[in-house]
């Protein structure tokens, strides 16, 4: 529908506007006089002749439009008719594929969960050798005070000198 634009203007507004945007300031007596003078040979200013002029307002919704030609409107109708169907496939095609992948699982999420196992692991793993060294220092220990409580046959001495004692530093 193809609208003029000088319809949808407010006219009334307009001149409102202008004449606020004329500030009321103070008349010199010149332009008192020449508005007299005005005044007295047309019967009014042009500002008071254009505030009693009243423009009339055309509606756009009262204005009378001419009936399309047949073949016009069935060709809009059938470009309306085309265009509504592309959305329609567009839409259930955005929300298809919304639904879709909805329903596969989140892959950061697996990756998450996977390097959260494997740090369990890890974990785990870390504490069980922690253990295996701890249990094996003791057999070195248990070991070394066998040692120490042989004697070698020939000088009589322990096969292993004394575990030496920690000294203080400082």
């Amino acid at each position: 529908m193809r609208m003029s634009v000088a319809l949808l203007r407010n006219v009334e507004a307009e001149i409102r506007a202008k004449e606020k945007a004329e500030a009321p300031t103070v008349k010199t007596k010149e332009q008192v006089e020449k508005e007299e003078e005005i005044r007295a040979k047309h019967g009014g200013t042009s500002q008071e002749t254009r505030a009693k002029k009243s423009i009339p307002i055309i509606s756009v919704w009262k204005r009378k439009f001419r009936p399309l030609p047949e073949a016009k409107a069935v060709d809009l109708f059938a470009d309306v008719a085309g265009d509504t169907f592309i959305l329609l496939v567009a839409t259930i095609l955005i929300l298809y594929e919304y639904h879709r992948s909805s329903q596969k699982p989140d892959a950061n999420l697996e990756k998450i969960k996977e390097l959260n196992a494997r740090f369990d692991e890890l974990d785990r793993r870390e504490k069980e050798l922690e253990d295996a060294e701890k249990r094996q220092q003791s057999r070195v220990l248990q070991l070394e005070e066998a040692l120490r409580g042989f004697k070698d046959p020939k000088t009589q001495k322990p096969l292993l000198p004394p575990a030496p004692t920690a000294s203080p530093l400082a």
